[in-house]
């Protein structure tokens, strides 16, 4: 893992972090769901077992409470001792007998006798149940009925079962039975979590090695594809530069000893011929020394990014203003861009004017702008053929980072901005040979 974070490719880098961070908020999904489900599951049995508990204490003492009416007085010391041993062995925590007396129950009796003569509405529901023979079981209620037991509500079920006492009349028997819901959670968390986390991290070990080896051939197509697009503006300042040395080291040469041998034959008498001859020679090579000195394009840095830029708008007009300290990666790119965005207001747009403006955009940016005044376009229509130069500079300038804005119409002229990075780090920068 830590040499995979230490990959100089930050696309790799990137992927690791994304999927380790991915890791662990499924962990910590994954750990509240099997805590939320061992809960669940821990409660569910924790009912079953209180109501298994209170069933088992029921058929105990029913037999002695259906013998006692208890719309009478009851001997309480005798109901004491047939729920006593219930009650020291802690397998029930609390006992109450209530009597169903019309739409009100009264506790007649209870081990906690601050309690007995209690009375409150009886709830219809609930006597519903009972009298159907089911038992009913609820969490211990904060209310002042239960002050006593609301101390450890969380550690309580109550229990309801219905009987008939001596006399015939409804009755109820309450037992409070302890559970331990947190504790079975924390014991099946502990052993169902790591088994569940282990097998979570061995899914994603195995996963990351497959996201890594896709990162680095997205990285390796990006920069394949960051090499082609610097090209693609570089292959024109190669073109050139081949072309350049082609007419230094033969044509103009060859022109000049051309030259030379017509004076010669001048000198033997050939007469005007032959100066006529000379002056279109000599005004050829004067061009192709122009054609020359154009083709070839200086080696920009940052510290001679303006003044290139300067040489390269002969004719336009030029505006610098205040400009960021500009690294060698983004003078390159931005001269290539504005080479082509000047031959494009020369060759296509047919522009009389031209204006060039340098200067900063933002924090730690640099922006170009080339303005004319030429036949101008439609930018939301594909370029026809021959006329990709535009879609490339942009496609080259987002490649690196920056943006470009591109504003024209038909007849109105053209204005295109580009800002890059200042600090801009190519890639793959392509140099063009010396």
């Amino acid at each position: 893992m830590l040499t995979v974070l230490l990959d100089a490719r930050p696309t790799v880098r990137t992927t690791v972090l994304r999927h380790t961070a991915l890791i662990i908020v499924v962990a910590l999904v994954l750990s509240a769901l099997v805590t939320l489900g061992v809960w669940l599951v821990a409660q569910a049995e924790a009912r079953r077992t209180a109501e298994r508990v209170a069933t088992q204490v029921a058929a105990a003492v029913l037999v002695p409470l259906t013998a006692r009416d208890y719309a009478q007085p009851l001997d309480r010391a005798d109901l004491l001792r047939d729920v006593d041993p219930f009650l020291r062995s802690g397998v029930v925590h609390r006992v109450k007998v209530w009597r169903v007396d019309g739409d009100q129950v009264e506790i007649v009796f209870s081990d906690e006798s601050r309690i007995e003569s209690a009375r409150r509405h009886a709830d219809p529901g609930l006597g519903r149940r009972l009298g159907a023979g089911e038992t009913a079981v609820f969490p211990v209620p904060d209310d002042p009925e239960h002050r006593f037991e609301i101390a450890q509500a969380g550690e309580l079920l109550e229990v309801f079962i219905g009987f008939r006492d001596a006399g015939g009349h409804p009755a109820r028997l309450e037992i409070y039975v302890p559970v331990d819901i947190a504790g079975t959670t924390r014991a099946a968390v502990a052993v169902m979590l790591p088994i569940a986390l282990g097998g979570l991290l061995l899914l994603g070990s195995g996963m990351l090695a497959l996201s890594v080896a896709l990162a680095r051939r997205i990285d390796r197509d990006r920069r394949e594809r960051a090499d082609t697009l610097h090209y693609g503006l570089a292959a024109s300042e190669l073109a050139r530069r081949d072309l350049a040395r082609w007419l230094h080291d033969d044509v103009i040469p060859d022109l000049a000893g051309a030259g030379l041998l017509l004076d010669t034959a001048a000198g033997s008498g050939s007469g005007e011929l032959v100066g006529r001859a000379r002056t279109m020679i000599g005004e050829d090579v004067r061009r192709m020394r122009a054609l020359l000195t154009e083709f070839l394009p200086d080696q920009v840095t940052g510290e001679t990014f303006a003044a290139s830029v300067r040489a390269l708008a002969a004719g336009a007009d030029l505006r610098v203003d205040a400009m960021p300290v500009v690294g060698d990666d983004a003078a390159t790119l931005l001269h290539r861009v504005a080479r082509e965005l000047l031959h494009n207001a020369g060759e296509h747009a047919g522009a009389s004017r031209v204006l060039v403006r340098l200067g900063a955009d933002g924090a730690g940016a640099v922006r170009l702008e080339v303005v004319d005044d030429g036949r101008g376009f439609d930018p939301g229509r594909p370029p026809p053929p021959g006329h990709v130069g535009l879609l490339l500079v942009r496609r080259v300038v987002e490649e690196a980072g920056g943006t470009v804005i591109v504003t024209s119409a038909p007849g109105a002229g053209t204005a295109v901005s580009v800002a890059v990075p200042a600090s801009l780090r190519l890639p793959g920068r392509v140099h063009v040979p010396q």
